[in-house]
């Protein structure tokens, strides 16, 4: 709180003790804090000040007229209230006259006190003014006055101004002298001496407030009272009062501060500064020195204060010897400086040190410094602040009296102020070393001086360099003569620990203090101190020596960090064996250790061979060495090349010995020498003893190798197992049924960190546990991991611990990635060993927490892969057989799903062999079995024999036979568990299409890491001169390999993108870049490269030459002038072939075209991405136009991102089998290549596929120039490589992997090339894997893959032979799909086996326990089940043909799983591409036959008859194909029934409600299959999928015959039968072809023979009784036939449409068909939609319109008796409306004048005898349709007809007669007159039939132009009508003729001009007819 405030505070409280002064308010009182509203007080401040100011105004104005006196009684009246006022306002004053008031009452004021001091003698006036400004019962005149001129003192500068004018000043001025210099006695009432001090402090904080301002001072110059109280203080210090020196002292500093040029000048007119000066020294001798300093003080703030004004003081000061009178007083002191009244040395001091930087001149020093600084400093650039030391003499002060003086305080003092003038400015250090030389002096003084000045100085000492940035050398020489002379031990290491200090700052100083001696002397001190301390042991020093010891050996430590030289200086002191002796005693071990460590960078084995003896040699006592030993190997370790020493200096055995000393120290209670250590300790030391291991193994590959190799993981798993804490008994544990466990995690906090107890021997387990899991992580030696171990308390729970751990593998760029997978071995080989009798449920809880744990460890399919390679399976298979044997034991189930993750990524044959037999004893081995050629057969055997056993337990032999087969001893339940793990093994995890399902091995580059990783392929080829040696060329192979290749090269790589990244740290996938170098220049060039750019999705093929150098210094290419127009680089966009996680195979072709240009086609998955033109790669690299004849080119390539290019990204993926091919494959090549996957593993030379040849080469051998596949890989290293292929290519692989080419440690990755044994010229040796981090390598051999090799399938069938319920049997055919999807070899070893068909017989004999699901199962296996999503094809012919295709098995398993076969068909059969394929692989599986065979069963439904139909559809749509229809067709035949059964009384409508009724021979269920069947037949002749080219439609017609489909034309059929069988008829008869073989006859019986066929044996077997003759081929005539068999369906008004529809063209008339039951509605509909185009192309059908007219024939020649709208009636005017309108519609068609047309409509009205034998085509038909189809009416025809539809005849004949006439010429062969004359009857002359039409001539003749053909025509008539009269053939009266000849010759036109040409000899009457 500021003092003035604090003075308002305690005059507020006294008002309140002693009241007021009487006034007009005295008698109330103001609150303490008024209220806001104003309610509940008297006055509101604001009216308070109104009402002052009113009083004052009035006082104001009436001062002028009042005498003094009144005036002083009115304004001490006034102020009391205004004291008052001030108070309850807090201050705020609100009085417009304060400036009047505040003048007014300092004058009062001022006058009271003169009027107290005129004329009084000192003491008097002191006691006078005493008593004015005292304080009593109430409050005197003087002391409100007092008051008042305070408060307004503190209001504002003018209200200050108005008080100093008044006087004021010199008036307390003189006040104050007095109180100083006349001391009064003691107060004898204390609260007197209270009140005094109050308004002592008001008086004084007055004084302070006026003589701030200089106005105040220079009141003050106009009285002698200033000079007086300055030289008062000097003179009378010891007889001044007491109680007024502090105030005093301040009230003279406050004006010291305001001085002024006149002050100063006032102050040295008076020679005060003399004067004082003289008087203290005549003070010095007998003052106390502090009080001395307090005097002297004052003086010395004048002097400073006053020298930014003016010197003349300070000039003063230094003249009269004042400098002495401050040595002279300090020297005296000799207190502290913490006793009370001392602080006035230290601000004498301070005053000292300010007055260093006084001075009128700047001192100069020379920059001039030679020796060796610190690389930041840079004294040229040191500026000066305006604080350097300007007097020297003043420093000499602080100089001289350090120098002279020993107390303690004054030299600390002293030391801080030369650090504080450092800190004012740097140059002040300069100035005053290279002047004065302080620090040196001090130096040699020092061990003189106290401890604390002695730390304190070279701390000082230390400040300049690591303060300043400077190196005092000289400073330094002199502290290390101290330490040589060692005179004061303690200022020894005082000096020490300052130079210790010094020299961790920079290790400029290693050098110095080396050059110096210092290290020699240290290093000869410390050898004898090592001799003593080996004589005597520990306990030869004790104290200061062995402190100093202890700083010797950290100051050497220091020197020996970072400085190589100076490890060789102890190392050629030979001071290693004296630096081990110090190691046994714990206060030097830290620093030793650090020496050691050192020494280590120059000799890494002698250090690793110290400390790894020591750690053996050590006792069991000696724990906390072991521990400092171990630490101090990790910090070594963390370098990776001490790791190399580490492992020759058998460090992992060193370690793993500690362990194995420490058996049983863990145990609870603790035994032997380890009972009396705790717990804690040991694990500590377990803790680092594992860190060690896990440090030198830590990102170390060679290292990795050494302790996997040696099974050091194993001998740790056993080391730890022995520690007392695990179980090591024999007896095996009962199971214990546990509810819900906890976790890992909080096992470990419970056992550490909650209140729950535990035993002591979990805890320890948990530990150990805890410290294996950050070891699997990686992480354990970390010191973020666990530093060390802590109370329980201190540490933090695990969670925590556990979020930090993730927070960093986080940063670190990744999952919980398992680093050491060894250590995961360990902690499952500890597994079972975590379990104590005493505590069954606790031990078997944390085992079930451990498993759960190792469990989430592996739930990445990366840390799948990883575990696999480290043996993980045969670990668990080993150390848990008792719980994987025992499916109630709690581990059981998190062991088997660890085991199956694993085993679905890699398991080796041998370990599934060991699962698949857990729990039972292994198989003797017979001598059958001994040859391991015969193993999988003698394992087929048993499992045949067992299946044999189960399926027939009656025969005896069998059973004794395979009683100790393993699977019928596990039964069926075991056989279920062993089923659902081989499920879990082989399912796939992920989706992937078919061929990539099974993950193949491959390389992983991952660029998250380190930013790179690589394939090298050394030696790609090597284009040598003709003077080049061969043997500078690497590869295997004889010959060089021309690069590039003449003829184009290609690309063929599989891989899988992980994880792509991001815009921002864009990296491609580099699958292929070629470059090369050519010997005598320096640049390397890319010349070929194939790559993804994953910030546009492209792929990008460049052959333009780069140079090969690091991105960061790729410089833009100088254009080269390109003379050819194709572009040397081209993208292609995949931005839909890619997707993540999912294998893709690229292909890249390059077909060379010209000299300079090549076609580059790209292909993803088979598919083409695009071609282009681009430049082919140059002859060779650069610029280079010629090659030297000794000179050669190096061609190499890299797979991915080589060092060079390195870039870190979060790019991953993966790379599968990857070829170079020197030639352009084609797209088949292509395809075929793509459809055998990544897991194919050769060169193409024997391939076998769908499009090729079996066994075909897809490349020739010697064009293919690398294969690189991870499976073929090993690890070797640089010096078999040298040793088993080439100097070169070692020396390459070595130059690439940045190792010595002479290694034979470092394991290296090398896929060796497939195609190396190969014909052909040279090759690359194959790929090796570069980057440490970046790289992975997996090879792949999943369980589905390791069965093939302990019996494939014959297990799995086994397993299903074993299945007792439908659970089991579901498992066991669930593995054997998932096996035979997944793997190739299992399905030909399936085939081989013949396994398909022992499926089918399983499946058959275990009917019962089949449902949907094995069904869908079995689909799956026959690879269809996928519908949607992937292609449907038939993969596996097997499976599908004896096992999906064996319908009897179906159709008798529940669940009616025979439709849904027959369903599943369907949709696989529908014609498409893959419907097409499947059915022709269903016609080579003989599909057809099996489904007719189920027609036959008389049971069957019609579901599964329309299903069995639609099968047939599709199939004969998707492969058609003449034998399948021969078998329907037969089937069909079979169908029909005796002439004997008409059929048309059989209602099929009951029938077609009925599905579910069985088909019987005598139903009509019969007819409806039939039907369905012939329907079938004619949808699929008919599909528009199908098209049948004409060949095609022949060859089926002629397979079956005419006869076949005759049959179907009986009159004893269903109608239905019929109209379908015709439809099918007539529909191969729209052929023309098949139209004319038809009419002109077919050999009857080929649907006969044709089945037959092949069958010879079988019939001749089948026919019994006597053998038919036979009498050979015969012709059907089948239009013949037809037309007969037709007349017996007059009444189906079917048959006229499809008839008519054959007349017109129209084969599809389906529209019509039951939409138009009328005939005329269906004609109508014809002559509607029939097409014209095909009508006037082809013209009518004669055939057909024949047919029609017979119809019709029969229909108006039979004896009528119908009503008018019979079908008797209505059909046949139907058909002649119907030909009218067609000849209509077409009258020039032929066919109106064809014969047959013209024979036909004639014998509809004319009765004429069928000739004889015209119908013996169909002699071997029987029954009425034989009798109808030979009979003929006989009787004569009637001259009129009967029928009313012969008229219709009638007019369409005359319509076609007449149109003759006028059409047709005469004498044209075949007129119709002529043919009309040739079929009338003798007893029906012509004349009567023509007469109506001549006789209609003379209309006709005159419209009509064609009036000479008519008579033409007439005339020709009536020649041929004469010879038939003449020749007999009419009978009627011979006048008729001549009459209707007479009346033709008068119908003849007048005008014969215009029948010039008519030939009238033509009617002359013949001489007979006369």
């Amino acid at each position: 709180m500021d003092p003035a405030e604090e003075l308002l505070k305690q005059q507020g409280d006294f008002l309140d003790k002693t009241g007021q002064k009487t006034g007009p308010d005295n008698d109330v009182e103001a609150p303490a804090q008024p209220e806001a509203s104003g309610e509940g007080q008297h006055h509101s401040p604001s009216l308070q000040w109104e009402t002052l100011a009113k009083q004052f105004l009035e006082y104001e104005q009436a001062s002028p007229y009042l005498i003094p006196e009144e005036q002083q009684r009115r304004l001490l009246g006034f102020l009391p209230l205004f004291l008052k006022a001030w108070e309850e306002s807090a201050g705020i004053v609100s009085f417009p006259n304060i400036h009047f008031l505040a003048s007014e009452v300092s004058k009062l004021l001022t006058k009271e006190i003169k009027k107290k001091l005129n004329g009084k003698p000192a003491e008097d006036a002191r006691l006078a003014v005493g008593q004015l400004l005292q304080l009593k019962g109430e409050e005197e005149d003087g002391c409100v006055l007092l008051r008042s001129v305070y408060l307004f003192s503190q209001i504002d500068s003018g209200t200050l101004w108005n008080i100093i004018k008044s006087g004021l000043p010199v008036a307390l001025m003189q006040c104050l002298y007095l109180f100083f210099t006349f001391p009064l006695g003691k107060a004898s009432d204390g609260e007197t001496r209270e009140e005094d001090k109050q308004v002592q402090e008001m008086f004084v904080q007055t004084m302070l407030n006026l003589y701030r301002e200089e106005q105040g001072v220079e009141e003050l110059l106009s009285a002698a009272e200033l000079q007086s109280l300055i030289i008062a203080t000097a003179s009378l210090w010891d007889q001044c009062n007491l109680s007024w020196k502090a105030p005093t002292s301040r009230v003279l500093r406050t004006i010291s501060k305001a001085q002024t040029k006149n002050a100063i000048m006032y102050l040295q007119a008076a020679d005060c500064i003399k004067i004082v000066i003289q008087n203290l020294f005549k003070l010095a001798d007998t003052l106390p020195a502090s009080d001395m300093c307090e005097a002297v003080s004052i003086i010395l703030c004048f002097v400073k204060d006053s020298y930014p004004i003016s010197s003349a003081l300070f000039l003063e000061f230094e003249n009269n010897d004042g400098y002495q009178l401050l040595i002279k007083i300090l020297l005296r002191w000799e207190g502290s400086l913490h006793s009370e009244g001392d602080h006035h040395v230290e601000e004498v001091l301070d005053l000292l040190t300010c007055l260093t930087v006084c001075g009128k001149t700047e001192l100069k020093v020379s920059g001039n410094i030679t020796h060796p600084q610190l690389p930041h400093f840079d004294f040229e650039q040191t500026q000066s602040s305006g604080m350097t030391v300007k007097n020297l003499q003043a420093f000499q002060v602080l100089q001289s009296i350090f120098q002279k003086t020993s107390n303690l305080h004054l030299c600390r003092r002293i030391l801080l102020a030369i650090k504080t003038m450092w800190a004012w400015d740097t140059m002040n250090f300069f100035l005053l070393e290279w002047t004065l030389q302080p620090i040196s002096q001090f130096t040699d003084i020092i061990p003189l001086k106290p401890h604390l000045v002695q730390i304190q100085f070279f701390q000082l000492v230390e400040s300049v360099v690591l303060e300043l940035s400077y190196i005092p050398h000289e400073i330094l020489k002199k502290v290390e003569c101290l330490i040589k002379e060692n005179l004061v031990p303690s200022c020894t290491i005082a000096a020490l620990r300052c130079l210790h200090s010094i020299t961790k700052r920079d290790l400029i100083f290693t050098d110095i203090f080396r050059d110096s001696g210092l290290l020699g002397q240290l290093l000869t001190q410390l050898r004898k101190q090592a001799k003593i301390l080996r004589k005597t042991g520990t306990a030869g020093f004790i104290g200061t020596e062995k402190e100093l010891t202890c700083v010797m050996l950290k100051m050497v430590a220091a020197l020996v960090l970072g400085s190589v030289r100076n490890a060789v200086v102890i190392k050629d002191y030979g001071m290693v064996p004296y630096i081990k002796i110090f190691l046994d005693d714990d206060c030097y071990r830290s620093d030793t250790l650090c020496i050691l460590e050192q020494l280590s960078v120059i000799n890494t084995e002698e250090y690793m061979s110290i400390i790894i003896g020591a750690l053996c040699s050590s006792t069991q006592g000696e724990l906390y060495l072991k521990l400092d030993l171990l630490k101090s190997l990790l910090r070594i370790l963390e370098n990776p090349k001490c790791h190399l020493a580490f492992r020759t200096c058998s460090g992992f055995n060193g370690l793993l010995s500690l362990l194995s000393d420490m058996e049983g120290a863990l145990q609870d209670p603790p035994s032997g020498a380890w009972a009396a250590t705790g717990h804690s300790p040991i694990l500590e030391l377990v803790l680092y003893t594992l860190e060690g291991i896990a440090a030198a193994l830590h990102l170390d590959p060679i290292n990795s190798d050494f302790f996997q190799r040696n099974g050091l993981f194993e001998k740790l798993a056993e080391d730890l197992g022995s520690l007392g804490c695990f179980w090591t008994q024999g007896s095996q544990q009962v199971p214990v049924q546990l509810e819900k466990g906890r976790t890992f995690a909080e096992f470990l906090n419970a056992a550490l960190y909650s209140s729950e107890p535990f035993p002591a021997w979990l805890k320890s387990c948990i530990r150990i546990l805890s410290f294996l899991d950050h070891m699997i992580k990686g992480t354990l030696h970390l010191d973020s991991c666990f530093l060390e171990i802590k109370p329980a308390a201190e540490e933090q729970p695990w969670d925590v611990q556990k979020g930090q751990l993730d927070q960093q593998e986080g940063l670190e760029g990744g999952n919980c990635a398992i680093i050491h997978p060894g250590a995961v071995c360990v902690m499952v080989r500890l597994l079972p060993k975590l379990y104590k009798e005493e505590h069954p449920e606790l031990s078997q809880e944390i085992q079930c927490a451990v498993a759960d744990h190792i469990q989430s460890l592996v739930k990445s399919e990366k840390s799948r892969q990883v575990m696999c390679t480290s043996g993980l399976l045969s670990t668990i298979i080993t150390s848990c057989q008792h719980a994987l044997n025992n499916d109630s034991h709690p581990l059981h189930l998190p062991l088997i799903r660890i085991f199956e993750k694993l085993a679905s990524q890699s398991i080796e044959p041998d370990v599934l062999r060991q699962f698949l037999w857990l729990g039972t004893p292994p198989p003797t081995v017979t001598e059958a079995c001994r040859n391991p050629a015969k193993t999988t057969l003698c394992q087929e055997t048993s499992l045949y024999s067992g299946a044999a056993v189960l399926d027939n337990p009656v025969v005896p032999q069998l059973a004794t036979q395979t009683t100790s087969s393993p699977w019928v001893s596990r039964g069926s339940a075991i056989a279920l568990q062993t089923s659902m793990s081989l499920i879990s093994m082989t399912s796939p995890r992920n989706f992937q299409p078919h061929n990539t399902s099974l993950a193949p091995s491959f390389v992983e580059f991952d660029m998250s890491p380190e930013g790179y990783g690589c394939l090298f392929l050394p030696t790609l080829s090597t284009v040598m001169g003709p003077n080049v040696e061969h043997s500078i060329s690497g590869g295997i192979g004889m010959g060089a390999r021309l690069f590039p290749p003449l003829g184009g090269l290609t690309v063929s790589s599989w891989f899988l993108v992980s994880r792509l990244c991001s815009t921002r740290d864009a990296h491609p996938l580099r699958f292929l870049t070629v470059v090369r170098h050519m010997s005598r220049m320096e640049q390397e060039f890319v010349c070929f490269a194939v790559s993804f750019s994953p910030t546009d999705r492209s792929l990008v093929i460049s052959t333009e030459e780069v140079e090969f150098q690091p991105l960061d210094i790729m410089e833009p290419e100088v254009e080269v002038p390109n003379h050819s127009s194709a572009p040397t680089q081209i993208e292609f966009s995949c931005t839909q072939q890619l997707a993540t996680g999912q294998w893709h195979h690229l292909t890249v072709t390059v077909a060379k075209e010209t000299k300079r240009n090549c076609i580059v086609l790209a292909y993803i998955n088979g598919q083409i991405l695009g071609s282009a033109k681009m430049q082919y790669i140059q002859p060779l690299p650069g610029s280079s136009i010629s090659m030297e004849p000794s000179s050669f080119v190096d061609i190499y390539g890299y797979i991915a991102t080589p060092r060079v290019w390195k870039q870190k990204s979060s790019l991953a993926w993966r790379l599968g089998p990857t070829y170079l091919f020197e030639e352009s494959i084609s797209g088949e090549t292509v395809e075929a290549i793509n459809k055998l996957g990544p897991r194919y593993f050769s060169n193409f030379q024997a391939v076998h596929g769908e499009k090729l040849s079996a066994l075909t080469a897809l490349v020739a051998e010697e064009r293919i120039s690398f294969g690189i596949n991870a499976i073929c890989s090993s690890t070797t290293t640089i010096q078999d490589i040298k040793s088993c292929y080439n100097e070169v290519d070692g020396r390459l692989v070595a130059k690439e992997m940045g190792i010595i080419s002479r290694d034979s440690s470092t394991p290296v990755f090398l896929a060796r090339n497939i195609a190396g044994h190969l014909a052909g010229p040279l090759r690359t040796i194959g790929s090796v894997a570069v980057g440490q981090f970046g790289v992975r390598v997996f090879q792949s051999c999943p369980a589905a893959n390791s069965l093939n090799f302990i019996g494939g399938p014959a297990i799995l069938l086994g397993l299903i032979a074993m299945a007792r319920d439908d659970h089991a049997m579901y498992a066991a055919v669930k593995v054997l799909n998932s096996v035979l999807n997944r793997s190739p070899m299992s399905e030909k070893l399936m085939s081989h086996i013949g396994g398909y068909q022992l499926l089918a017989y399983l499946l058959k004999r275990k009917t019962k326990l089949l449902n949907n699901r094995i069904l869908q199962l079995v689909l799956s296996i026959a690879g269809t089940a996928e519908l949607g999503l992937e292609s449907s094809t038939i993969k596996n012919y097997g499976a599908f043909q004896y096992v999906l295709s064996n319908f009897e098995l179906w159709s008798n398993a529940p669940e009616n799983l025979d439709l849904v076969l027959f369903s599943h068909l369907v949709e696989i059969l529908r014609p498409s591409r893959d419907g097409c394929q499947n059915a022709k692989v269903a016609y080579q599986m003989q599909m057809v036959p099996k489904l007719v065979f189920l027609l036959n069963d008389v049971e069957i439904s019609c579901s599964r008859v329309t299903t069995i139909c639609t099968i047939f559809s599709h199939l004969l749509q998707g492969y058609f194909n003449t034998k399948d229809i021969l078998r329907i067709g037969l089937f069909l035949v079979y169908t029909l029934k005796p002439s004997s059964v008409d059929e048309s009384q059989i209602c099929l409508d009951e029938t077609s409600d009925l599905p579910g009724e069985a088909l019987s021979q005598t139903s009509g269920k019969t007819i409806w299959l039939r039907n369905r069947l012939l329907k079938m037949l004619l949808d699929v002749m008919c599909s528009d999928k199908l098209h049948l080219s004409s060949e095609a439609q022949e060859e089926t017609f002629l397979v079956l015959g005419p006869d076949w489909f005759l049959l179907f034309t009986q009159s004893h059929l269903h109608p239905s039968t019929i109209v379908i069988g015709v439809k099918l008829l007539l529909h191969f008869l729209h052929n023309p072809t098949l139209l004319r073989k038809f009419k002109e006859g077919v050999v009857a019986g080929r649907w006969v023979s044709n089945s037959s066929t092949g069958m010879d044996i079988l019939m001749d077997n089948l026919k019994s009784g006597p053998l038919i003759p036979d009498y050979g081929p015969y012709l059907v005539f089948g239009l013949t036939v037809l037309q007969a068999c037709l007349i017996n369906h007059i009444h189906l008004p079917e048959i006229y449409l499809l008839v008519s529809g054959l007349f017109l063209g129209t084969p599809k008339c389906n529209n019509a068909d039951g939409k138009k039951k009328n005939l005329d509605s269906m004609l109508q509909w014809l002559l509607q939609n029939h097409h014209v185009e095909d009508v006037l192309k082809a013209g009518l059908c004669t055939e057909a319109v024949a047919l029609l007219l017979e119809m019709v024939k029969a229909t108006v020649n039979k004896p009528f008796a119908g009503t008018e709208g019979s079908w008797e009636v209505a059909y046949p005017g139907n058909i002649m409306q119907f030909l009218c309108l067609i000849y209509h519609s077409y009258p020039q068609d032929p066919v109106w004048c064809c014969s047959d047309f013209l024979q036909a409509l004639a014998t509809v009205v004319f009765h004429v005898r069928a000739p004889q034998g015209g119908y013996e085509g169909l002699s071997h038909l029987k029954g009425p349709a034989a009798a109808e189809a030979n009979s003929c009416p006989n009787s004569p025809a009637a001259p009129l007809p009967e029928h009313p539809a012969k008229k219709q005849v009638w007019d369409f004949l005359r319509i076609l007669l007449m149109e003759s006439l006028l059409s047709i010429p005469a004498h044209k062969q075949g007129h119709p007159f002529e043919l009309l004359l040739e079929v009338s009857s003798p007893q029906t002359p012509a004349l009567a039939t023509l007469h109506q039409v001549l006789g209609g001539r003379r209309r006709t003749q005159e419209a009509s132009l064609a009036v000479p053909m008519l008579v033409a025509n007439v005339s020709y008539f009536t020649q041929k009508l004469v010879e038939k009269l003449y020749s007999g053939m009419f009978a009627v009266d011979p006048k008729q003729i001549l009459l209707f000849i007479a009346e033709q010759i008068i119908l003849q036109p007048k005008n014969f001009r215009a029948v010039q040409h008519v030939n009238l000899a033509s009617i002359i009457i013949w001489p007979p007819l006369l």
